[in-house]
């Protein structure tokens, strides 16, 4: 039960019925939360199980390359495999020196080496091929496994090889690296764990709610609604998954600090009111009831649109951006069920005491504007001009970074720097022809394939063509470029082999590693032109209902936009200059986009909503002054919490899931910190009313002191 502020038990006048149901049912709610997450943990785990790394899950379903792909797998039973290059060369001068006898003689001993492994899957070593330069020599072996279990294997079989090449090479003097697709999973998915991101990601989240609420027990609470709802969200990624939907490790990571900053953001707000409303009631299922009225639209209309954003991912043609969709929604929405039955339910269990030492009494006096973001609300008001056009320029320089963005296709770019895979790549490219470290695959059926071959001979870009195996009744050629594979040249390329085998050998199809980064290229391309316009239109009807206006909602989702680019611009320029990253997938940039619109949005709603409040009784200029200043606070340790959580994706191996996480950390403090604090408001005030339209605010401006004296002399 309950307490007062006197200690007794709190009683429920029957009229409030809200109240009286919170204090029935909290104890029965946190049981169930409880249960929930015992029985759900198992499944939860298993996300790791169902993952889908496989190319498919970045190709459009009709792609050709789709469909080789799904030709050589279904002939391997099923399997998907990865190649391990070994490369040797002798260290000394910019480009090596060339390889001697006794050299030679040490690689062979390293293959012999590697040769003798018996690790499960792992594929005998091809002859060993000296670079045409004489300064490298290399060889491949081929790792198979089942598609949920390729990057654990590809991180075994790639250890296992590394170790079994270093005595050999280091004995001779020679600078023995491991690259290859297998060395790329392996490099990207590093030794963090998904336990381990959560577990980082619970850290850095209670130091900074600790911090926020100055309080050593009140922390606790909302992390424990964002575990709750990380375990539940997980097990429902997992049923999607199990359904045939593609969850990749990308998606699989962000759930994570999704559900745990989304989760953060509703306790700040609930409990940001609820505070207040203990100051006012004796009860605290009272101070509850009348928390959750207040909150509760925005945050089913923040909720809302950010479910609706993901959900429009569901028009895309790529599997994993696809399947990203119904994975948001439901991390949102399991983030939002936490938080408005776990959490209110924790904190009736614990009762005042929780907010030891500040502990909210009935009657007590207490501020709720702050003294800082009252001063930037005047500001704002008395030259909202001039402080929207320095943000907007400020903003419109930042979109310039966006000049030194470019996709990059070729895989080795998804790992960071100085990783074996990635120094391996680099020797192998600068002495072996590029076209024969990512060979074009053609498969034609067997009455066209002599055709399909004398075609593709002719076409430009193309070095050479050999014969290959069979695979599901097609007859393969192996195509060799003479252009960058995965270059804008190998793209063109692709294209051109293409359109010669359409006439010259219909049936025939055309995959292999640069037709698939052509057809993710084609499809990022496909999904920008229609998401982009979708999510902005479904964001700016879900806005425009919660604010009964037009006007405002186009301000909104405009400010949006702009901050988009600006925080993409700026992390275009972080990824290049001091962090070296060689460029974005082409798939990338959609990914940032859903999460910062949707985020920023997130942010949107909660200023927009508290200001529209505000105007209905105040009027525009001293309702928004005072919406900034009673939301200001709860926006920024909001945003912080969020770029916190981000934070953790920046540092992990994977060069796409660390571009993701970089770009929404300066997406989301731009947001915070500038563009709904400073911009939306200034914005709203050069407007004025007219904002509003067509709706009128139902009351007149009535003269209120919005601000303390202490306010007004800060």
């Amino acid at each position: 039960m309950s307490a007062d502020r006197n200690g007794r038990e709190g009683r429920t006048d029957g009229s409030d019925r809200l109240a009286l149901w919170l204090r029935r049912l909290r104890w029965p709610v946190l049981l169930g939360w409880v249960v929930l997450v015992v029985l759900l943990s198992p499944v939860s785990s298993g996300l790791t199980n169902v993952l889908n790394n496989g190319v498919q899950a970045f190709l459009p379903a009709g792609a050709a390359s789709t469909r080789v792909t799904e030709i050589q797998q279904a002939a391997a039973g099923g399997l998907t495999s990865d190649q391990a290059t070994v490369v040797l060369v002798r260290p000394g001068g910019p480009a090596g020196a060339p390889l001697s006898a006794s050299d030679l003689s040490a690689a062979a001993v390293a293959r012999a080496a590697v040769a003798r492994l018996r690790v499960a899957g792992l594929s005998a070593p091809s002859t060993l091929i000296p670079s045409p330069d004489g300064k490298a020599a290399e060889f491949t072996v081929t790792e198979t496994s089942q598609p949920s279990a390729e990057s654990s294997r590809d991180a075994t079989a790639v250890k296992a090889v590394r170790q079994a090449i270093a005595g050999p090479a280091a004995a001779a003097g020679l600078q023995a690296e491991v690259t290859g697709s297998a060395a790329e999973n392996a490099d990207a998915g590093g030794t963090t764990s998904q336990a381990t991101i959560l577990l980082r990601a619970v850290l850095l989240l209670a130091i900074i709610l600790l911090l926020v609420y100055r309080s050593p027990v009140l922390f606790l609470l909302p992390i424990a609604g964002a575990v709750g709802a990380v375990v539940v969200a997980k097990a429902a990624a997992h049923g999607l998954a199990s359904a045939g939907l593609t969850v990749s490790t990308l998606s699989s990571a962000i759930l994570s600090v999704l559900v745990l900053g989304a989760a953060s953001d509703y306790a700040l707000l609930l409990i940001h009111r609820y505070r207040d409303e203990l100051r006012h009631h004796a009860r605290t299922e009272d101070a509850m009831a009348a928390a959750l009225r207040k909150v509760m639209p925005t945050l089913l209309a923040s909720a809302g649109t950010i479910t609706a954003g993901m959900v429009c991912l569901l028009a895309a043609q790529s599997a994993s951006l696809h399947g990203l969709g119904p994975v948001g929604a439901v991390s949102i929405v399991c983030a939002l069920a936490a938080q408005i039955t776990l959490l209110p339910a924790l904190l009736l269990v614990c009762g005042r005491w929780v907010f030891w030492p500040q502990i909210p009494r009935e009657g007590q006096g207490g501020r709720e504007e702050s003294s800082f973001w009252s001063w930037v609300g005047r500001q704002a008001g008395r030259r909202p001009a001039w402080i929207t056009a320095v943000s907007v320029v400020l903003l419109a320089a930042a979109c310039a970074g966006l000049a030194v963005l470019y996709t990059n296709g070729d895989p080795v770019s998804g790992v960071k720097s100085g990783t074996g895979s990635a120094v391996g790549y680099q020797l192998l490219t600068e002495h072996y022809p590029a076209g024969d470290l990512a060979p074009v695959v053609i498969l034609a059926p067997p009455a066209q394939v002599r055709a399909a071959g004398a075609a593709a001979a002719t076409t430009t870009g193309v070095a050479s063509v050999a014969p290959g195996g069979q695979a599901g009744g097609y007859d393969s050629l192996t195509v060799t470029l003479s252009v960058q594979p995965y270059g804008t040249a190998g793209g063109d390329a692709v294209q051109a082999l293409r359109q010669k085998l359409a006439r010259a050998a219909p049936g025939s199809l055309v995959g292999g590693d640069p037709a698939v980064q052509y057809d993710i290229s084609q499809a990022a391309r496909r999904d920008a032109l229609v998401l982009i316009p979708l999510v902005l239109l479904v964001i700016f009807i879900i806005i425009a209902f919660l604010l009964r206006a037009l006007v405002a909602p186009l301000v909104l989702v405009l400010t949006t936009a702009l901050s988009f680019g600006a925080s993409f611009g700026l992390a275009s320029l972080a990824w290049r200059y001091p962090l070296g990253f060689k460029g974005i997938e082409a798939q990338l940039p959609l990914y940032i986009f859903i999460f910062l619109v949707a985020l920023g949005v997130d942010y949107n709603i909660f200023l927009s909503a508290r200001i529209r409040e505000e105007s209905r009784r105040l009027g525009i200029r001293d309702g928004t002054q005072r919406g900034l200043a009673v939301t200001g606070g709860v926006i920024t340790a909001a945003g912080l919490v969020m770029a916190a959580t981000f934070t953790i994706l920046s540092v992990l191996p994977s060069v796409q899931v660390a571009e993701v996480g970089i770009a929404v950390v300066i997406g989301v403090l731009i947001d915070t910190l500038l563009v709904r604090t400073v911009l939306v408001p200034a914005s709203l005030l050069l407007i004025g009313e007219r904002v509003w339209w067509p709706s009128r605010t139902s009351q007149p401006p009535v003269a209120v002191h919005t601000t303390s004296a202490a306010a007004e002399t800060t």
